[in-house]
């Protein structure tokens, strides 16, 4: 009767020995899960949390571009508008001068100066027509004094603002020096050499 009560006193611990190694072992097991998981959420929220980080920071950077871009933009279209209005300013002083000075005593001079400038673009030319200024004509005879030996016809011509238009047709020549012309070159060239555009201000 004593032994059996000793082997059911083995068995029971036995079991319970076993029951509680198993238990052990299952804790164990669920707190590496749990560790486990959690390792796993916290690696989870600080990788959304530096997507999160970089992509305010990449948003931020495209709006500070942006607003840098813009601010760049309307500081230049303000410069080229500053700079047109200066060439505007400058190019109607110079149209001012350029109508007071058929007005002036030396016109005549300079209406001479022109002609042998033409003159002398053609050596050797033997007739030439000269057109002039409705208001100019009455230089005809003075111009045609200045230049003996050349044959001169004088036309009206369709420019505004002064000076002429020689043309040599034996030696294939056309040499335009109104006024109307050079101020058209000067504009011309100015604007080029400038690059005024308040389309490039637009980025185009």
């Amino acid at each position: 009767m004593q032994n059996r009560k000793s082997k059911l006193a083995d068995f029971t611990a036995a079991v319970t020995g076993a029951a509680q190694a198993k238990a052990a072992e299952m804790d164990a097991e669920t707190e590496k899960l749990e560790r486990e998981a959690l390792e796993e959420y916290s690696a989870a929220l600080k990788a959304a949390a530096e997507k999160r980080r970089a992509s305010a920071l990449a948003d931020a950077k495209v709006r500070e571009n942006k607003r840098v871009v813009a601010e760049g933009l309307a500081a230049k279209r303000s410069l080229l508008q500053f700079r047109e209005d200066c060439a505007d300013d400058v190019f109607d002083e110079v149209r001012r001068r350029i109508l007071e000075l058929p007005r002036r005593p030396e016109y005549a001079e300079t209406l001479k100066n022109q002609l042998w400038r033409a003159l002398d673009a053609v050596p050797g030319a033997r007739e030439a027509k000269v057109w002039l200024r409705r208001e100019d004509m009455g230089y005809a005879q003075g111009l045609n004094s200045a230049s003996p030996g050349v044959k001169l016809e004088f036309l009206e011509g369709r420019f505004a603002l002064g000076g002429l238009v020689l043309e040599c047709a034996e030696k294939g020549r056309k040499i335009d020096l109104s006024f109307d012309a050079a101020l058209e070159d000067l504009e011309g060239r100015f604007s080029e050499l400038t690059g005024f555009s308040l389309e490039d201000a637009d980025g185009k």
